[in-house]
């Protein structure tokens, strides 16, 4: 049977001459907003991205989460979004987005993609709410591979990208066991690359990891970084920052930190997060003469506080305490820490000039709870003057 032959498609014929055409759309007027969001100023637009959920500096000791919550991409999601928009916002907005380089948090996950997992994971949280139930897969799913990988290959990126690289200042990261060697080295070589990195945050990282720092980081330099906040099995870490000046303990007392400071790192000015008894204080005294500003936990040792005497450079301390706020003013231990971080403060500013005692301040962090939630508060020294008699 021979085949058979195709239809000819019939050609659409032209409207006629005589035919209604569609109104000409009417031209906007002069006074039209269209241009109004380009005249907002600069500032405005980055105290508009600053309200958006981001990774915050941490500044005092506790044990930092295994991971960060999806929440805190949605400033990396707004800025991405606003600098592919246009040039005008991409000239505004592409350094502020890659001025920090984030591998935190996993992507929010959906809970309609595997129906299965999703009926588990509601009989575990005994909660017909879908998004508890997606918080709770998003924690109880393995994190530590695609966490690992895409620091792997964003570092690889940024290597790539040399116009994106002058706009990284600060670097925070999650580090985990999952192919420890490749994904080190692929991030030590590219913070090398970092000209304008300042700011390196280690906020998550295995206990039996130490020596997989030591191997990357042993034989590199990173000059350029002047903040370090890492967890205290990462002093090898710092080892490799030898001109840093502030170094924030986020895990344990942070005694290791101490001895990586002692040896590799003479610039140190201002600690924070450290839990200090009588041997760390003799430590830091002996490996950090030059410090000028400590953030400690008050444990109730007074002696601790007037250890500090010794360094004559001191110009801050801030004291951390977790008695309530109607108690401090009550507690013994805590008034006599407060007098004598006092007495070493007005002891260091005879001699100075007005400005260099204008540089000088004491205040008490607590935390209060108010609805469930922790707040930290900041008394400044003028208010223990006039209300602690001390």
């Amino acid at each position: 049977m021979p085949p058979r032959k195709r239809a000819r498609q019939s050609v659409p014929s032209p409207p006629p001459k005589d035919a209604l055409q569609p109104p000409p759309k009417p031209p906007l007027p002069p006074d039209a907003n269209t241009g109004l969001v380009f005249k907002l100023p600069d500032e405005t637009w980055l105290e508009i991205i600053s309200h958006f959920c981001s990774i915050r500096n941490p500044r005092e000791n506790h044990v930092v989460a295994e991971i960060f919550h999806f929440s805190t991409l949605e400033r990396a999601h707004a800025l991405r979004a606003l600098s592919q928009t246009c040039r005008a916002f991409r000239a505004l907005f592409l350094p502020e987005l890659w001025e920090h380089f984030e591998v935190c948090a996993m992507p929010a996950p959906q809970p309609t993609e595997n129906p299965k997992l999703i009926h588990c994971t509601a009989s575990l949280v005994q909660d017909s709410d879908p998004i508890k139930q997606a918080n709770h897969m998003y924690y109880s799913t393995a994190w530590h591979k695609p966490i690992a990988e895409a620091l792997k290959k964003r570092s690889k990126g940024l290597m790539q990208s040399p116009d994106h690289v002058p706009y990284v200042r600060t670097a925070s990261v999650v580090l985990t066991r999952f192919r420890a060697v490749p994904v080190l080295d692929a991030f030590v070589r590219c913070l090398e690359t970092l000209s304008n990195l300042h700011t390196l945050q280690i906020l998550r990282a295995s206990g039996q990891m130490t020596t997989d720092f030591k191997l990357a980081f042993e034989a590199h330099k990173l000059p350029q970084v002047h903040t370090v906040v890492l967890p205290n099995h990462a002093h090898n870490v710092l080892r490799a920052c030898p001109e840093a000046r502030v170094v924030t303990c986020i895990l344990e007392d942070g005694g290791k930190l101490i001895g990586a400071i002692a040896k590799e790192c003479k610039n140190v000015r201002v600690l924070r997060g450290f839990t200090l008894d009588v041997n760390m204080t003799k430590r830091i005294v002996k490996g950090v003469p030059n410090l000028e500003e400590i953030s400690l936990q008050c444990r109730n040792e007074v002696k601790v506080v007037q250890m500090l005497s010794v360094l004559e450079r001191l110009r801050a301390i801030e004291l951390c305490t977790d008695v309530y706020s109607r108690n401090m003013q009550h507690d013994p231990c805590l008034r006599a820490c407060v007098a004598a971080a006092k007495k070493i403060l007005l002891d260091n500013a005879r001699g100075r000039d007005e400005n260099e005692r204008g540089k000088m301040w004491f205040r008490v962090r607590y935390h209060e709870m108010r609805h469930s939630k922790g707040v930290v508060e900041e008394i400044p020294l003028w208010v223990f003057s006039e209300v602690w008699d001390c």
